[in-house]
């Protein structure tokens, strides 16, 4: 059982995957005690997911933890792999390698009307996004596009803002026109309003140019940031901007 264990190196050991090697093996033990076996010679480490454990190869020498902040999603994903999730906003941002802040506190964004486990350990945000994710590490994650308009949508949620010219530069540069027009279809002004900032804030002026296309001869008056700070005034967009450094 070890053996093909190690063979397959899996992050996440679910018990169908363990009859599926017990089956393999012709081991005669009963379930119950192989994985309690598994459990108590440290190969196996209990996860809050029920039927779901991690497994510590030998490389580790010893019943360690692989430290993946992920850990208890990718047993979520075993038994739900179609749960309406995905790793978001400054996780995302680290995931596909935008910035050299990794985030402090997991995020992961959930569809309206879905109920997570209290299980996850992470930071949950529900936020509707309408492109596909990718996949990054085995793992649903937003595409740049999606990121730059919740960014916009829900600055609060999206955190390292003092470093934007560090991974808001970056994500922009990744992104195309059409992916962020597409994601951005059916959102509010305000939310429209920020978006051209911060891209014409990232040097996409085609970007911005778009999104200006889009929105009324006579705009509101938007923040970005705590709405009692009235930092920066940009008035082609008509946002007080107290979040971004200066540039």
């Amino acid at each position: 059982m070890v053996q093909e264990l190690e063979l397959r190196q899996p992050a996440v050991v679910t018990r169908a995957l363990l009859k599926e090697i017990a089956s393999g093996t012709g081991t005669q033990l009963p379930e119950k005690d192989l994985v309690d076996r598994l459990v108590r010679l440290g190969w196996l480490l209990p996860l809050r997911k029920r039927d779901t454990w991690e497994f510590a190869p030998a490389a580790r020498a010893g019943r360690y933890p692989s430290g993946d902040p992920w850990i208890e999603l990718r047993a979520l994903l075993e038994h739900q792999p179609d749960a309406p999730v995905a790793v978001a906003f400054d996780s995302a941002v680290w995931e596909l390698g935008h910035s050299t802040h990794q985030p402090t506190e997991p995020v992961l964004a959930h569809r309206r009307g879905w109920r997570p486990p209290e299980a996850l350990g992470v930071r949950l945000v529900t936020f509707e996004w309408h492109l596909p994710s990718g996949t990054v590490r085995g793992l649903p994650v937003w595409c740049e596009a999606t990121v730059v308009v919740a960014a916009a949508e829900r600055p609060a949620a999206q955190g390292n803002w003092a470093n934007a010219d560090d991974w808001l530069l970056e994500t922009f540069r990744a992104v195309t026109p059409d992916d962020v027009l597409a994601e951005a279809t059916g959102r509010k002004i305000s939310t429209l309003a920020r978006l051209g900032y911060l891209a014409e804030w990232s040097g996409r002026d085609d970007i911005a140019d778009e999104i200006e296309a889009l929105l009324p001869g006579r705009l509101p008056v938007n923040t970005l940031g705590a709405r009692d700070r009235r930092d920066r005034w940009n008035r082609r967009w008509h946002v007080y901007d107290a979040l971004l450094p200066r540039r």
